[in-house]
């Protein structure tokens, strides 16, 4: 065999090695980067839930606001048109 043969040989057996040890890092590195994505998701799900959560508080909050006010506005415009009726009465009467 020739040195340049013996080189190219070589030279395929250290690219060989290089796929192998490529092919074995990637494979140990794979749980750790789910592992790390599946924590990204979570927390980011958690936040979103915790946003939506606060959101939904202030709504609420503004609807029962907007509610106590519509009901007392209700009861001074009843409460008004009774004395209006009642101021008629007098007057006409």
């Amino acid at each position: 065999m020739e040195s340049s043969q013996k080189m190219a040989v070589l030279g395929s057996g250290l690219v060989a090695a290089g796929v192998g040890l490529s092919l074995l890092g990637t494979a140990l590195i794979m749980p750790a980067v789910f592992r790390w994505t599946t924590r990204l998701v979570e927390k980011r799900a958690d936040q979103l839930a915790a946003g939506i959560e606060g959101a939904s508080k202030t709504i609420g909050t503004v609807a029962g606001t907007l509610q106590r006010s519509f009901n007392e506005a209700k009861k001074a415009g009843i409460t008004e048109l009774k004395r209006g009726r009642s101021e008629e009465r007098g007057v006409a009467g």
